[in-house]
């Protein structure tokens, strides 16, 4: 099917969505950031829905077509200028999104993220929902390393101003996590209706066969995951009194850490390095880089705990991703965490950058393998009832209805 075809095809009935955020380039691949993992699970979720004609549109670096379906799923691709995208966004990105939004000529548009998707959706001119992704005026202060760093502070300010602008523009939004609420305040003059991140139905089938010491961290290495701390935290473990008991050497013997996700900061992955040579844990930690979502699978299939050890996060999707095949999380108490992970009962929190703590809650867990099988099996039941994509799509289609139905009532 041709691009001009598949725009040109008639609804039927349907409700037309052009869901506007990023989307990997390939259905394999692993989803590089929360937003691309939560319009990938989101897309296929409407796409399945009968009442609905899902068209996806993503501005992407590696893109090679304009266009491709698969199944009942329309995805529409701008390639992005291989230049800063802070640069290039106003006078090539924004213009191209929203030149491809108004030729599907959709009923509703949803944007995912505060970047050139959700510029794009508002400026298209149909009714439009917003799902902010992170909180960018915390997140964009790690871009300033030092006081006199005058690129950081110029990035800062331009990050800032691109989230005030879709804030500022935005009429309706879909709010991830009761943590946004609160932390952007006044700022959130839209609209809310609160509808966690879908999670790949993949996720649900995962058939977990755990290996004794398996710790993953799943993510990007960049200074706000702080990647550093978990392996300070994984050689306190390993330095700390063993009783003697001969199933908690084993576990102590096989203990690694598994890091899935690309290397693209090169100052970040360098401390990492440095951190693991120093503690000399080079046979325990593997830098797997960027992973097939087959190898993902696997990886969530085989780990114990999950570990994250971030300075921010406002909802994300390695907890979800990681409840939805039961596997219990230690996470720092930041952000939208500790609405993720339920203390005691799903995972551990420890207080940010207290690498101490994070090592008793990775060794309490260890030992103790009727805590941690209790959590695996709460872990189980609350993702399917909170993040399975069927049920996230459902919630959404309701609030595009409304959408729709408050604009055609009180048209501009």
């Amino acid at each position: 099917m041709s691009i001009l075809a598949a725009k040109s095809t008639p609804s039927s009935g349907r409700l037309r969505v052009a869901l506007v955020g990023e989307y990997p380039i390939s259905e394999d691949a692993i989803q590089e950031g929360g937003v691309q993992s939560v319009t990938f699970a989101l897309a296929h979720a409407l796409a399945r829905q009968s009442d609905i004609e899902c068209h996806v549109v993503a501005a992407m670096n590696e893109a090679t077509t304009g266009y491709r379906q698969v199944g009942d799923l329309h995805i529409h691709y701008v390639r992005r200028l291989k230049l800063p995208r802070l640069v290039t966004l106003h006078f090539h990105e924004v213009p191209a999104l929203t030149s491809v939004i108004r030729s599907i000529d959709p009923d509703v548009v949803h944007g995912e993220g505060q970047d050139m998707h959700s510029l794009a959706a508002l400026r298209a001119g149909f009714p439009t929902i917003i799902t902010p992704h992170g909180v960018f005026f915390i997140e964009s202060r790690l871009l300033k390393r030092h006081r006199w760093d005058i690129v950081g502070s110029l990035k800062m300010s331009m990050i800032n101003a691109m989230e005030r602008k879709v804030f500022h523009n935005a009429r309706d939004m879909i709010i991830i996590s009761k943590y946004l609420t609160n932390v952007y305040g006044s700022m959130l003059e839209a609209r809310a209706h609160f509808i966690e991140n879908p999670i790949d139905p993949s996720f649900f089938k995962i058939r977990r066969a755990p290996e004794p010491g398996r710790l993953l961290f799943v993510g990007t290495v960049v200074p706000r995951k702080r990647v550093h701390d978990l392996v300070a935290a994984l050689a306190n473990v390993l330095g700390s009194s063993d009783s003697g008991d001969s199933a908690q050497s084993a576990w102590r013997k096989a203990l690694q850490l598994r890091i899935a996700g690309p290397l693209t900061d090169p100052g970040s992955v360098d401390l990492v390095r440095k951190a693991v040579e120093l503690a000399g844990l080079q046979q325990r930690v593997h830098f797997l880089g960027p992973v097939t979502q087959a190898e993902l699978l696997d990886e969530y299939a085989r780990a114990q705990l999950l570990l994250l050890a971030s300075r921010e996060e406002t909802a994300p999707q390695v907890i979800a991703q990681a409840m939805a095949c039961g596997l219990p999380t230690v996470a720092s108490a930041v952000g939208g965490v500790p609405f993720l992970v339920n203390e005691g009962a799903t995972g551990l929190l420890f207080p940010f950058s207290d690498t101490k703590a994070c090592s008793e809650a990775i060794v309490l867990l260890m030992k103790d393998d009727e805590l941690r099988q209790s959590m695996e099996i709460c872990t189980t039941r609350l993702g399917q009832e909170r993040f399975h994509p069927d049920s996230v799509a459902k919630q959404s289609v309701s609030v595009y209805r409304e959408v729709l139905r408050r604009a055609k009532s009180n048209p501009a």
